[in-house]
């Protein structure tokens, strides 16, 4: 059992400060209050130098804190209080070495203790309101300070903005010096979002988003099943690597005059699409949103979804990457939004489609940002291992770690709901294979799949193709039945996938906002284009009887123009 004490970190600023939130504090505030925190929680363990004492911690901690307003930002609303000064506590674990002898030279025994540790306070809720977003805890051996446990929520720091507070926290600990913290701080940035450039550009994205959510898929994968939520979001990871991939990898971007991201981007949507039967392939790419140079160190999150739409109504591998380009640099340019407005964006047309948008493809390109461990170079053409499971709530995602000549290094999530472990090493694996077999010559679409090896979902009786979306006809009549409340009802379709509702009694807005209510999760189903409401008879009479209301039951939706 280990023991834990308390200890203080100290910092001063400037005196508290008060002003309106960022956009990217108050897309992430929505996300922490409401994501698994697994998900929403950074967590980093750092091994401590030789000599480290505890009063080394807390002054580090304490100048790390000093230096960011963000690591000392509370969030009440749509307003932020940024602490002048105060005290952040660390917890301190001492556990006793588990052989015998000093044990100082085997942190196997303590590096379990910080996953336990990391882990309780990585999967408990930050407090946005009233605790500081950041939580440390230093692990001890025989008192003496080994390892040092960080967990950031991301109202406070993205991916890139975590890797600069880790720089700068290996040089204090160390007694290094700094450069001067980056000079916007949030409550600066807030003030510069509000200027009128800033909401121009916010209105185009807006406008971007709306565009492309009108027209594309509400999934790439259509699950024919009612899915339970599932809270944590835990998925099984699939890392594959490979040497050969690189060295192509470049060479295709030579020829496509597409970035290595902006291939492996379109390998992934080309992959999905195909395997999926998708006409439209719609990704979620994570955007840094640090070009400004006076923003590349900024601690804070900058980071937002950059929405990417590619048809695939083309003939090669290397037309589908310049679509992929044209799509990620649209998207990219339009990555800075209100996420209050842009989630009303995605409700309105998810209302007027009768659909509910998934975001369930996600790429992240962390080539740039990933610390490579030193790791012999892979064995095989082609390496894949499976990973600790974590937290992504996303059917499927890839996170490309390396990008370079002499590697290829990425990590899959992968909800098992829709692919196996089998057929998720197929589809990580055949990603790779047609970069390498692309490398070299020009790749036809209809043979993507079998150089990937990757097999086609088959849509059988019971589907249909309707607004852009795979709709399985038994998830509709579920879905329908649920909304009525049991009574009498029919569902048709005709050729165009059109879905009219017939129900005994009600409204068209009351059952088509009941069908709404119950879209989250299925994948597969659609609430119908039109409601015939018929009036109440015997059996099955009602069908026949007078009609005393028809519409498409969207009356309710607040619809007008756009800044």
């Amino acid at each position: 059992m280990d023991t834990v004490i308390t200890i203080a970190a100290e910092y001063t600023g400037e005196p508290t400060r008060y002003g309106p939130v960022t956009m990217g504090q108050a897309n992430m505030a929505r996300c922490v209050l409401r994501d698994p925190p697994l998900h929403m929680n950074f967590r980093v363990v750092k091994r401590l130098p030789a000599g480290t004492t505890l009063d080394t911690v807390t002054a580090s901690v304490g100048r790390l804190l000093s230096r960011h307003e963000g690591l000392r930002a509370t969030i009440h609303s749509d307003t932020q209080c940024v602490s002048g000064s105060g005290a952040l506590p660390i917890e301190v674990h001492d556990a006793e070495p588990g052989g015998g002898g000093s044990g100082l030279g085997d942190l196997t025994d303590l590096a379990g203790l910080a996953e336990e540790v990391g882990l309780r306070m990585q999967g408990t809720r930050f407090d946005v309101e009233a605790e500081l977003p950041i939580r440390v805890a230093v692990i001890t051996e025989r008192n003496v300070p080994r390892l040092a446990v960080f967990v950031l929520p991301h109202t406070s720091v993205d991916a890139i903005g975590l890797a600069t507070v880790m720089r700068e926290w290996e040089r204090l600990i160390r007694g290094g010096t700094v450069l001067s913290p980056c000079p916007t701080q949030p409550l600066e940035l807030a003030e510069a979002e509000g200027g009128p450039l800033s909401q121009r550009r916010t209105a185009a994205a807006l406008r971007h988003w709306e565009t492309q959510l009108r027209r594309v898929p509400q999934s790439m994968f259509a699950i024919d099943i009612d899915e339970v939520p599932d809270a944590d979001a835990i998925r099984p990871r699939l890392r594959v690597r490979s040497a050969v991939a690189g060295e192509a990898l470049g060479a295709i971007a030579s020829r496509t005059g597409a970035s290595r991201s902006a291939v492996v981007l379109a390998a992934l949507g080309v992959l999905i699409g195909l395997r999926n039967a998708q006409r439209t392939c719609v990704i979620a790419s994570l955007a840094s949103n640090r070009v400004r140079p006076e923003l590349r160190d900024y601690v804070g999150p900058l980071a937002q979804d950059a929405l990417m739409a590619a048809d695939l109504d083309v003939s090669t591998f290397d037309e589908a990457i310049r679509r992929f380009r044209t799509a990620s640099l649209t998207g990219y340019q339009h990555s800075r939004f209100d996420s209050t407005a842009l989630w009303e964006v995605i409700e309105t047309v998810n209302a007027e489609r009768g659909v509910n948008f998934a975001r369930d493809c996600v790429f992240n390109d962390m080539s740039g940002v990933t610390v490579s461990a030193h790791e012999p170079a892979p064995s095989a053409e082609i390496e894949c291992d499976w990973l600790p499971a974590a937290s992504l709530p996303a059917h499927l995602a890839l996170w490309a770690n390396r990008l370079e000549d002499d590697e290829v290094d990425l990590t899959f999530w992968i909800d098992p709901r829709v692919m196996t472990r089998a057929e998720a090493e197929v589809f990580g694996t055949g990603l790779v294979k047609l970069l390498i077999r692309a490398g070299d010559r020009t790749v036809h679409l209809p043979d993507v799949l079998a150089i990937s090896g990757v097999v086609p979902v088959e849509y059988g009786p019971g589907w249909i193709h309707s607004d852009s979306c795979w709709v399985n006809l038994d998830a509709v009549e579920r879905l329908v039945g649920e909304a009525v409340g049991g009574r009498p009802h029919r569902v048709i379709h005709d050729a165009n996938g059109r879905l009219t509702c017939h129900v005994s009694s009600g409204t068209p807005e009351e059952i088509h906002a009941a069908c709404l209510a119950l879209l989250q999760g299925r994948t597969s189903a659609m609430a119908p284009h039109h409601y015939v409401i018929h009036a109440p008879g015997p059996g099955d009479t009602w069908l026949r009887g007078p009609v005393i209301a028809e519409g498409d039951g969207r009356d309710f939706i607040l619809r007008g123009p756009r800044a």
